[in-house]
């Protein structure tokens, strides 16, 4: 279907959408948001053929579920398409990350990971903490693209070592680094999925996020330089060097990336925007004025808008996700089967440690059994009223985040999983199997911070 021209251009049916959700945002009339929602059930129609067969059967299982709870509340039937909005302005943000990706590409600062990458190295284990650094560094912008970029020149890097050393090698230090990115990333979803549903300042939250990343990576490092002590890298090609050229490219990123975080702060705490609507309205304005200062502004429209289309084009996966999870979190919130899901949590009330070991617990046994980090969100996005009289938004939007992102490296039908599956020709279960205690130890850590905050807030 999405090969004939109508649906070439489906992308500025969804654009039309997305800037209703944007107007809802100022005027919040009733018929206006029932609009949307009857627009989302459409986008859910012409795109469920063409999502993955797992998505298909989340899809189902949500609107199943959904209508499940329908019947089971008061609601009216006028309600229901409504109901299907929720999610919109995250669709939005997925649509508006490849302008990002794409003034990165134009500035060259991909080429970057390759200077960082292939500097002379001698030992394995020093290789791993430097490409996990690369990695953390680069990941926030670069995203998905950073990590295909790394596994492909630490493949050539590490040719010449035993196969299932290397795809160990790749599969660890590269699947980490880049989940330790998003941990703290304004572009990653699953952080301002748990932002839009505490409604946390980012700015408070990101220092823990921060801290969570940098624990992470100082306990994963040390894990790595002592599982690849005893490997050492052989020398293919000649050693590249980080010069002043790579050192100002290296410097200019880090200087884009903080005053983005400026940007992102200003427009929540000052204009008083909410997070995912400002990081969204910032990504095309900043890459573009970035691409202007950097004298790319050609480049830049010719890699960003046909990225921008194809990805637009391309969101079968999340649009099913997204907006059938909606229509289960708002019926689910209608129904009396809502205490159900509450019975737990109220079971374990006054033991606020227990609360946050499930939840970290049920993240990582439905991403394993297969259900998307950003569907078990929004399950406890479903319960988020009682979570909140529990624990102050900070708290959770850092125990909800963080015990999501550690189970990137973990999701045997994740993206990043799948590519590096695919690249390594190596099975999706023998990278969760290198990865889940990973998984497990940032998840903890995500914990042990998240406690730690309940002193504070």
């Amino acid at each position: 279907m999405w090969n004939t021209r109508l649906f070439q251009h489906i992308y500025v049916f969804y654009l039309f959408v997305f800037l209703l959700d944007v107007i809802y945002l100022f005027w919040s009339n009733a018929s206006l948001y029932t609009t949307i929602g009857l627009l989302a059930i459409v986008m859910i129609v012409i795109n469920f053929k063409e999502a993955d067969r797992v998505f298909k059967i989340l899809g189902i299982i949500l609107l199943s579920a959904g209508g499940f709870f329908y019947f089971s509340s008061d609601i009216s039937i006028v309600q229901i398409p409504s109901f299907f909005a929720g999610n919109i302005g995250l669709l939005f943000l997925l649509s508006m990350l490849p302008w990002m990706n794409s003034v990165v590409k134009a500035g060259r600062y991909n080429k970057l990971l390759q200077t960082l990458l292939g500097s002379n190295v001698k030992k394995m284990g020093d290789l791993y903490v430097r490409g996990e650094a690369t990695m953390v560094s680069l990941a926030a912008f670069l995203n998905l693209s950073s990590a295909t970029i790394s596994q492909d020149l630490l493949k050539n890097q590490l040719k010449k070592s035993k196969t299932h050393v290397r795809n160990r090698f790749i599969a660890m230090s590269t699947l980490r680094g880049y989940s330790l990115a998003l941990l703290w990333s304004p572009l990653e979803i699953l952080l301002a999925t748990s932002i839009f549903i505490t409604n946390a300042n980012y700015l408070e939250v990101l220092p823990w996020m921060l801290l969570v990343a940098l624990l992470g990576f100082a306990f994963d490092s040390i894990i790595g330089k002592i599982t690849f002590r005893n490997e050492v890298v052989e020398e293919v090609g000649t050693p590249t060097k980080l010069g002043a050229s790579s050192k100002k490219k290296l410097m200019e990123f880090i200087v884009a990336l903080v005053l983005f975080l400026m940007v992102v702060v200003f427009l929540t705490n000052v204009i008083q925007f909410n997070f995912l609507f400002a990081v969204t309205i910032a990504l095309f304005p900043f890459a573009y004025i970035w691409a202007l200062l950097l004298k790319r502004k050609r480049s830049f429209f010719q890699i960003g808008w046909p990225n921008w289309k194809r990805q637009t084009n391309h969101l079968h996966n999340f649009i099913v996700l997204l907006l059938t999870l909606s229509f289960f979190t708002e019926t689910l919130n209608a129904s009396p089967y809502l205490r159900y899901l509450q019975d737990p949590l109220v079971a374990l009330e006054g033991h606020q440690v227990y609360i946050m070991l499930f939840i970290q617990a049920t993240f990582l046994i439905m991403t394993l059994l297969g259900v998307h980090p950003i569907a078990t969100m929004g399950i406890f996005g479903g319960v988020s009223e009682l979570l909140l009289n529990a624990f102050p938004s900070v708290t959770l939007t850092i125990l909800l985040a963080s015990s999501a992102i550690a189970t990137v490296p973990s999701a045997p039908y994740g993206l990043i999983v799948t590519l590096t599956s695919v690249g390594l020709k190596m099975n999706p279960y023998k990278i969760v199997l290198k990865n889940i205690s990973y998984s497990l130890m940032c998840g903890f850590i995500g914990v042990l911070i998240a406690y730690c905050t309940l002193f504070l807030y």
